[in-house]
């Protein structure tokens, strides 16, 4: 796209794992805290925008691939060159035998 090329870091498995935990603990100790501030307050608007900053929060922590959900890169395999003879073939036989019986 116009010569532009953008490279957006990825996260690894482990940062995968690390992100869906904290979303979870984020999202429910706000939703807890939530739930008591707005039983306190008696208000329902409350624990909504309880909830509401906690999920932004969650969403500001996990979305974005921070440096510390990329630590455990995986190790790809570097790029072999074959000819172009010893390309395998795209799994099927060239000599394929008929199922039609011969009477």
């Amino acid at each position: 796209m116009l010569g532009i090329e953008i490279h957006i870091p990825e996260m690894d498995f482990e940062g995968q794992y690390l992100a869906e935990i904290l979303q979870y603990v984020i999202l429910g100790v706000s939703g807890l805290i939530g739930f008591i501030y707005g039983y306190l307050c008696e208000s329902f608007q409350q624990t909504f925008h309880v909830v509401a900053v906690g999920s932004m929060l969650a969403s500001m922590v996990v979305i974005p691939p921070w440096p510390l959900y990329r630590k455990n890169p995986l190790p790809f395999h570097k790029v072999r060159k074959t000819p172009s003879a010893a390309v395998p073939s795209s799994g099927k036989s060239k000599s394929v035998k008929s199922s039609k019986k011969k009477n």
